[in-house]
């Protein structure tokens, strides 16, 4: 029987994108299982509160309360083929969602705020001090001395312009959803926040999602944020997966990124 589709309730507005994504991916296993939650906390030896605080955002699970409520729904939805995500990704998404951004934070990425109407937008690349995007431009600077033809970075402001403001053929390309918000994390300094959402396009996206994303990325100018994508990418430990990737990028013409991603895959093993 499939599941019921839940209401549930709004996330708080102060948690953070990585906590955010952590709690949806976590609803989202939920949907899988037609029990009730009191059973599947039950089962998975927690208390239904601590579980409904878990899909409501109130606290970060314990590694092992995770594994216990992701087993219980697994075999609850056995018959209906795999979940949505796996266990692997979702332990994944939980480091970062317990990352330190610095010392007076408690947990996790600094929480979303509005930008600030007198300052500026600059462009993000000039901007950016996340590891992810820093390790993109040092990487870009190793391939190019070894023949690699790895693009200059366009000059302009990547935040994505007004629909009236471009070009038709410029909104196509600028097709991956996320590209504005990273542009805009970049440019207000959410670096981390930025780096989060290019970690798990690469780390997750399909092969064909890649290319759109890096695609779009470098349309607005993003090109730290479009090698970001390609390095988490080159490091899945699934090798078929970004053997697909590659390809995929190959068959799009996008010869430049495959240039640049076969670099991070050799790297990530040397």
């Amino acid at each position: 029987m499939t599941p019921k589709p839940r209401t549930w309730k709004e996330l708080p507005s102060g948690i953070t994108a990585a906590h955010r994504a952590l709690v949806t991916a976590l609803r989202e296993i939920r949907e899988c299982s037609t029990r009730t939650q009191a059973d599947i906390a039950r089962d998975a030896h927690q208390e239904p509160t601590t579980l409904s605080n878990h899909l409501n955002g109130g606290r970060i699970p314990e590694e092992a309360l995770l594994c216990g409520f992701y087993a219980v729904v697994e075999k609850d939805a056995s018959d209906s083929g795999p979940l949505p995500h796996t266990l692997e990704f979702l332990l994944d998404l939980r480091k970062h969602a317990k990352k330190k951004h610095c010392a007076c934070c408690s947990v996790a990425y600094p929480a979303t705020t509005a930008p600030a109407l007198a300052e500026p937008q600059q462009p993000a690349s000039r901007n950016v001090k996340e590891p992810d995007l820093v390790r993109a431009r040092h990487l870009r600077s190793q391939v190019r001395p070894h023949g690699f033809p790895i693009p200059q970075e366009r000059v302009g402001v990547p935040v994505p312009r007004a629909e009236g403001d471009r070009h038709p053929a410029d909104a196509a390309e600028l097709s991956w959803s996320e590209t504005g918000v990273v542009a805009r994390y970049l440019a207000d300094g959410h670096n981390r926040d930025a780096g989060f959402l290019l970690w798990q396009a690469g780390a997750s996206y399909s092969s064909a999602e890649i290319v759109v994303a890096v695609g779009s990325c470098r349309t607005a100018g993003l090109h730290d944020a479009a090698e970001t994508i390609l390095i988490n990418a080159a490091e899945r430990t699934d090798k078929q997966a970004v053997l697909n990737i590659v390809a995929a990028l190959s068959e799009a013409g996008r010869h430049d990124d495959v240039a640049f991603m076969l670099a991070a895959a050799f790297q990530a093993t040397h």
